[in-house]
């Protein structure tokens, strides 16, 4: 069942798409937006033994937003990637994790073998908007963001992301039910409400508004097994921006310990059109020194309560633009309890008005387990747009 119905909403967006194409004038032109990207990624990575693996991925999306009249419209999102090489051979795990989606309702598909390639496509978004005055609307498959921090998001409730899934720049969605008033004042007020396919409900309220230059916001709500509550900010201290972010887990039951994340960044333009930030993160569920981290960091799992895998990490970020049309991002994570630390250098140009070519890395170096360690991960991408 579940691939007919992956394969029948693959052939509504591409039906779509040449439709569209095909008459000028037709009411699909007025009505239906459409955008994507093709995308050829090939990656290197290498450890301290000399060993080096490589791995190629292609990687297609395609938006759809179909607009009723100004006030309903219904948007599609659809991710396929292919994936094949000698790292894909190697890990046995990969296509059961990308065989994941966590919402009530499964609209992902996995297909092939790793020793030769492996598919997987996902709708990400499905869902309906309406607007009416004031008062917003939207259920299905979306992406609800709550952040107000650059890095680091303790307020995303619903749909935390991993800081070093650089290619997923939409970032996941929920399968939830949202509704949003606008004041004339400039405040808003939001609730939202998800649920997962293992039933688990993530449900808050916020409220955001302005006080002397910073826009401020707080929520409280339910997390899965824990009650929530917390706030944000992002306003100036001089000429640094200064954000952060605040949200206190209370449990169900008492045999489990309270806990808190917390993140906070400033960031300073320099006058040559480049930025350096720097912030911190507190994670108090987070790994403590001593700690054996060898499987908790394969098998970390992001999410508000936990955004890194130990209880403390640090961020420098020096980034910004090289010529007109090339920028760059250096991004250095350091993990104190655990002597681990990520470097995270980034370039990218654009060649014509819809092609881009970036150039990533991921190191990690550091102590694991009494042993130094050391992984360098190398990413050459080239990206159409449309």
């Amino acid at each position: 069942m579940r691939f007919k119905v992956f394969v029948f909403l693959q052939v509504i967006f591409f039906a779509t798409v040449i439709a569209q194409n095909g008459n000028k004038t037709s009411y699909l032109k007025d009505h239906v937006e459409l955008n994507g990207y093709v995308k050829f990624m090939q990656t290197f990575s290498g450890d301290l033994d000399g060993n080096i693996y490589d791995q190629s991925l292609w990687h297609n999306r395609i938006n759809t937003k179909y607009r009723i009249n100004n006030h309903h419209e219904i948007s599609l999102g659809l991710r396929n990637r292919i994936m094949y090489g000698e790292a894909v051979k190697l890990d046995n795990s990969l296509k059961s994790f990308l065989d994941l989606d966590k919402g009530i309702a499964d609209l992902s598909l996995v297909g092939g073998e790793n020793d030769k390639f492996l598919y997987s496509g996902i709708i990400d978004r499905f869902y309906y908007k309406g607007v009416y005055g004031n008062w917003e609307w939207s259920i299905g498959r979306q992406r609800i963001n709550w952040g107000i921090n650059t890095f680091f998001n303790a307020n995303d409730l619903f749909n935390a992301f991993n800081l070093t899934d650089f290619d997923y720049e939409e970032r996941p969605g929920s399968d939830a039910l949202r509704i949003q008033k606008y004041f004339k004042n400039g405040n808003d007020l939001e609730l939202a409400g998800a649920i997962y396919g293992d039933t688990s409900i993530v449900a808050a309220l916020k409220y955001g508004w302005n006080f002397k230059n910073y826009d401020l916001q707080v929520l409280a709500g339910k997390y899965y097994e824990d009650y929530v509550f917390g706030g944000g900010w992002a306003g100036n201290i001089k000429n640094w921006g200064f954000k952060g972010e605040v949200s206190y887990f209370i449990p169900d039951s008492k045999s489990v310990q309270q806990a808190a994340s917390v993140s906070v960044s400033g960031e300073y333009i320099l006058k040559n059109g480049k930025f350096i930030s720097i912030g911190a993160l507190y994670s108090a569920n987070g790994l403590r020194g001593g700690s054996n981290i060898t499987t908790s960091l394969l098998s970390f799992q992001t999410s508000a309560k936990n955004l890194m895998p130990t209880q403390w990490t640090g961020m420098l970020t020096f980034g910004g633009q090289l010529k007109e049309l090339s920028n760059f991002a250096i991004v250095f994570l350091y993990m104190p309890e655990v002597k681990l630390g990520l470097l995270m250098p980034s370039i990218s140009y654009s060649m014509a008005q819809n092609w881009d070519i970036s150039v990533f890395m991921i190191n990690v170096a550091g102590v694991m387990n009494g042993k130094p360690i050391a992984f360098a991960n190398g990413f050459f991408r080239m990206k159409y747009s449309f």
